[in-house]
């Protein structure tokens, strides 16, 4: 390694590319060092995470071996990116006594029944909710919870096996599927029934909740980016985003910022965080939060002009300096608008005209992640998206009107 300071970053899937990574190191002055995990995506990426750093790779290796593999190469700062390494990179920051989110404090990051415990002691939210393990406990957890609800996973992310429910039958029917190994779809251990926060009535094709991106070291916890949120895809599932300037009103999106920080520093989360919020009639509520950078978000934010999240979350590992932005009134708006299949899809049957997509005004890249006789199935949540469309508007008018036109496009079929 070099006499830079050494940045450990455990990688897997998540939401910031190694390239990206790499610039924020040399801008903030680090070298970097991946721990790779061993599954099929990042073993797949070693010889480009070696393009930009050191590797060790942890697949065949115990976590004491890896240990001391890292402990040799000197690591002054330790993140990841990747929401399945949460846990084992709290792990490895206790064993190097690095600063990261703390071993008590883990099953809250991550478990959103620990998370909703935890944010009503701290006087943050109180959401009524049940741990379910089997389907034998849906009626109790209705009796308690009442209704509307909504079903979600314990662990995950990315609207995984998520649905609202209005009614006991719904809620029997979502649990079953969610533990049916014979169902076809992903396959849950543990789900939350939980009281359904309702949004105040929004206009299309705005959401009705929002993200906060956070940086936090201790007590001092600063937005980095917000995250404006499309108009969510039946049953449950997002449509993306755009920033940084909001068609919320900056009284709500400075009281939208203010509930984020409290509810990273309830969960005394160190380096950055994703909150969820919901707007309510009554005002805004945490629906969850992800300790580790938000999809799209530095993609976003740099697009935008608004901030840099990958260096704040560089440096806010290295314990360095950063700075983050106030409330944005005006400018470019990048959006990142993701086209989902239709809830009860079961195939992508062909795709046609992707060009028609690509000419639209505004429309700077379209991603499609799908191909013909591929599955459709909304359960696996994000990771069923068929396209991302990527581009940027000069006003909310011109958002509403690309997204519109977006959808309008006739270029793909289902079974």
């Amino acid at each position: 390694m070099s006499d830079q300071p050494v940045l450990l970053v455990v990688y897997d899937a998540g939401s910031l590319a190694p390239t990206r990574l790499a610039e924020a190191a040399r801008q903030a002055g680090c070298a970097l060092l991946f721990a790779v995990a061993g599954t099929d995506h990042a073993q797949e990426m070693i010889p480009t995470l070696e393009t930009v750093g050191s590797v060790v790779n942890t697949a065949g290796r115990t976590e004491a071996e890896t240990v001391e593999a890292l402990r040799a190469l000197g690591p002054a700062g330790i993140i990841t990116f990747s929401e399945f390494q949460i846990s084992a990179t709290v792990r490895l920051a206790d064993a190097l006594g690095l600063r990261y989110h703390r071993p008590a404090d883990v099953e809250a990051i991550t478990h959103k029944d620990a998370q909703r415990a935890r944010f009503a002691q701290a006087g943050i939210d109180s959401v009524r909710f049940r741990t379910v393990t089997s389907p034998e406990g849906t009626d109790a957890a209705v009796a308690h919870v009442g209704l509307p609800a909504i079903v979600k996973p314990v662990i995950g992310a990315s609207s995984r096996n998520t649905r609202a429910v209005t009614t006991l039958q719904e809620c029997r029917d979502a649990v079953a599927e969610a533990f049916d190994a014979a169902g076809g779809g992903p396959v849950e251990t543990a789900v939350m029934v939980e009281e359904l926060l309702v949004g105040r009535p929004t206009p299309a094709p705005w959401g009705d909740y929002i993200a906060v991106d956070c940086a936090a070291d201790g007590d001092d916890v600063r937005p980095v980016f917000v995250t404006s949120k499309f108009a969510l895809a039946e049953p449950f599932r997002e449509r993306g985003g755009y920033g940084g300037f909001s068609a919320v009103s900056e009284e709500d999106e400075r009281a939208v910022r203010d509930l984020a920080c409290r509810a990273v520093r309830a969960l005394n989360i160190h380096g950055v965080a994703d909150v969820e919020i919901k707007l309510t009639a009554d005002g805004p509520r945490v629906i969850e939060v992800n300790g580790r950078l938000g999809a799209w978000v530095d993609d976003l934010a740099v697009r935008s002009g608004t901030s840099d999240p990958a260096h704040v979350a560089v440096a806010a590992a290295l314990g360095l300096p950063y700075t983050t932005p106030e409330v944005k009134k005006d400018g470019p708006i990048a959006f990142h608008y993701l086209i989902v299949p239709p809830a009860g899809a079961r195939r992508v049957r062909a795709i046609r005209n992707v060009p028609a997509l690509r000419r639209l005004p505004n429309v700077d890249r379209v991603a499609v992640l799908t191909e013909p006789g591929a599955p459709a199935d909304w359960r696996i949540g994000a990771r069923g998206n068929t396209a991302a469309v990527l581009g940027s508007a000069a006003s909310h008018q011109d958002l509403a009107a690309t997204v519109a036109a977006i959808e309008s496009v006739d270029w793909i079929d289902y079974e």
